[in-house]
């Protein structure tokens, strides 16, 4: 039996019975995503600013930008991936190949609500209201698209 990569075991820890085990293809594609994936599920300011100058705020947020820009692709191109097509149903993925790209999306989108809200509080220098940032993600499984605003 061939098991996760070490980077991937919070993602794939759960367990669900009684469904198709990921295929050797779904796998392979699964982890070249995950090599194009180098940041945390969650935004980490802190980690971020620990490197940088006052003056360099600018450019590591628009550092951490082109890297929310490449993990954006590497999702949408794992979407549309022909290994994880799911032969003989109607549905285009199999329960385990939906919930994992189900979870990729949620820490994508995640990572990017942290990252707006940090980029707003210091453009403007204000406080963001407790509202911010707004629900703005969603994940089409039926018709294989990542959406960034409703």
């Amino acid at each position: 039996m061939r098991y996760f990569r070490e980077s991937m075991q919070n993602t794939m820890g759960l367990c669900q019975y009684n469904v198709r085990p990921f295929t050797h293809p779904e796998i392979d594609a699964i982890e070249e995503y995950d090599d194009q994936v180098t940041l945390l599920a969650h935004f980490d300011l802190e980690t971020l600013m620990a490197d940088v100058d006052a003056d360099d705020t600018a450019d590591a947020f628009q550092r951490r930008a082109e890297e929310l820009t490449r993990w954006h692709n590497a999702l949408t191109r794992l979407l549309t991936d022909p290994r994880l097509k799911n032969t003989g149903d109607q549905e285009p993925y199999s329960p385990a190949v939906r919930r994992f790209l189900k979870g990729a999306a949620g820490d994508y989108h995640r990572h990017r609500h942290g990252y707006e809200y940090a980029v707003t509080v210091w453009a403007l220098g204000l406080q963001a209201p407790t509202s911010y940032p707004p629900e703005t993600r969603h994940l089409n499984v039926a018709n294989r698209e990542l959406r960034l605003w409703e």
